[in-house]
């Protein structure tokens, strides 16, 4: 078994495509290590427009990570309800300076990669994903 995570749309495409370093959460975690990225069935409206508010301003940093990326996709073309990557957990703050993290506890993130989209249930913390749907 393998742990997952379940982030919402579009931050799981910003994780693996645009630099987000950390994962906020409002619980702190001791896991270190691999993880899976479910992204979640829902993506909430607000979460999508916060992203396209922030890319209407050309200095605001995120417009720059979205650029670098190539863009956000489009809605309907962003996964959802499934494995989409993978990244190690190397640490949880309650303070970080990356501007992707806004608290109370940020998951720190490293060695992200995309992985082929898998759909899986996923779960409110942290669940086990058996390999099998992996391979």
């Amino acid at each position: 078994m393998t742990l997952a995570l379940s982030v919402r749309q579009p931050l799981a495409w910003a994780i693996l495509h645009a630099g987000m370093d950390v994962i906020n959460r409002d619980w702190p975690t001791s896991h270190r290590g691999r993880v899976l990225i479910h992204a979640a069935p829902i993506m909430k409206q607000e979460d999508l427009i916060s992203f396209l508010q922030a890319c209407a301003d050309p200095g605001h940093w995120l417009c720059g990570a979205i650029d670098a990326a190539g863009g956000l996709p489009r809605k309907d073309d962003l996964p959802k309800g499934g494995i989409v990557g993978e990244a190690e957990i190397v640490d949880c703050v309650a303070s970080h300076p990356s501007p992707w993290f806004s608290g109370p506890h940020g998951f720190v993130l490293r060695d992200v990669k995309p992985l082929p989209f898998r759909p899986c249930q996923g779960s409110m913390r942290f669940f086990d994903v058996d390999e099998r749907l992996l391979a």
